[in-house]
């Protein structure tokens, strides 16, 4: 893996550099305008990074402050929102593969066929793009959402 040019960052597998079409609830609620504030590579700019190189090091600890006071379990942790999608994603009543899935969150395949070590050399945006919009939330978790401002 090559290091980001930036900030020495490299990802763990082949799995960790890939494209992750924005949910069009994301998009309807502005997340994009968040790109216009900023000159920074990332979406979402300013995270320190760890001393062992983890971006958002910090978010996940203010996340862990947020979850006591508000009386989640120890168990929940900030990678449970990965697991959640997983999860979700393979309950979908979709038309979604799992090596989509594993794509769409940087996993490698764990079902290595010979089809797909062999032959698949990539998937298309249209097909991530359906596996991200498999991902559904309650209309209420969005309302007052808004990044535009």
């Amino acid at each position: 893996m090559r290091p980001h040019t930036k900030t020495d960052w490299a990802p763990k597998t082949e799995a960790g550099t890939r494209i992750v079409p924005v949910h069009s609830k994301l998009i309807e609620a502005g997340v994009l305008a968040l790109k216009d504030t900023t000159d920074d590579p990332y979406l979402i700019p300013g995270l320190e990074t760890s001393k062992q190189g983890v971006r958002g090091a910090a978010l996940g600890r203010a996340f862990s402050l947020l979850k006591t006071r508000v009386g989640l379990p120890a168990e929940i942790t900030f990678h449970s929102f990965r697991h959640t999608v997983s999860t979700q994603l393979r309950n979908a009543n979709a038309n979604i593969r799992e090596v989509w899935i594993d794509r769409l969150l940087g996993h490698e395949a764990s079902h290595k066929s010979q089809g797909t070590t062999t032959y698949l050399t990539s998937i298309s945006t249209t097909n991530l793009r359906q596996t991200v919009e498999a991902i559904s939330y309650p209309t209420e978790n969005f309302r007052g959402v808004n990044f535009k401002n």
